[in-house]
């Protein structure tokens, strides 16, 4: 699972909508969208943005894509 992926799943956990994301990011609606549906690549800002949007830790999405990647790697 990606970082993105581990964004929209909390998003979704949290019952946020892409609109209220976007706005606390500072991100068009439409980005969060295009960058949640991987129509985007986003860059580290954009990543940093959008956990910062909902309270999520950096560190918590490097945690969660770490486990992810050495569950792939066995």
């Amino acid at each position: 699972m990606k970082a993105i992926s581990l964004l929209k799943a909390e998003r979704e956990r949290r019952k946020l909508s892409k609109y209220f994301v976007a706005q606390e990011s500072g991100l068009s609606p439409q980005m969060v969208a295009y960058v949640e549906n991987g129509e985007r690549n986003p860059t580290l800002e954009t990543i940093l943005r959008m956990a910062e949007a909902m309270s999520i830790e950096f560190e918590e999405i490097i945690k969660q894509a770490r486990k992810e990647i050495s569950k792939t790697a066995k």
